[in-house]
């Protein structure tokens, strides 16, 4: 192995960032689908009362939909960030450390804003069935 190629400093802060993108996409994944099922069956429950069986059904349903879609949304999130990881590694942001500062915060916002718009995206339209809004609901969230 030559200098040229060995691991340095610049890798371990380069596989830091990967690894923190990792760690946000499995995050969201993981607590955004329970943050995502949770009110809005508070809601639909608030809204419709006691579900039937069929409506029961179909929540429960909805709801295994959500983990499996959940997941696929965080990681889609996450791999759209990666080209912002990569040019953390270009020659021109060498000596500037709070850039890199600033673009890892960037890649972290970025992979959150996926589970974030599918979690505000479910409120609106599951969370209010039939026009029904329940007394908690924050007024900037579409009924």
């Amino acid at each position: 192995m030559s200098e040229r190629n060995a691991p340095g400093a610049s890798d371990a802060r380069w596989t830091l960032g990967f690894g923190s993108l990792v760690i946000v996409a499995l995050t969201c994944a993981m607590f955004g689908t329970f943050i995502d099922i949770i009110p809005v069956a508070r809601a639909q429950h608030y809204c419709l009362g006691d579900p039937s069986a069929g409506e029961g059904f179909a929540g429960f349903v909805w709801a295994t939909s959500r983990l499996a879609v959940f997941p696929i949304v965080s990681g889609v999130s996450a791999i759209a960030t990666l080209m912002i990881n990569l040019l953390i590694r270009l020659p021109c942001f060498v000596g500037h450390g709070w850039l890199k500062v600033i673009l890892l915060v960037l890649v972290i916002l970025i992979s959150i804003v996926g589970p974030m718009a599918m979690i505000l995206y479910d409120f609106a339209t599951g969370g209010t069935p039939g026009g029904c809004v329940p007394p908690w609901w924050l007024s900037w969230l579409p009924a």
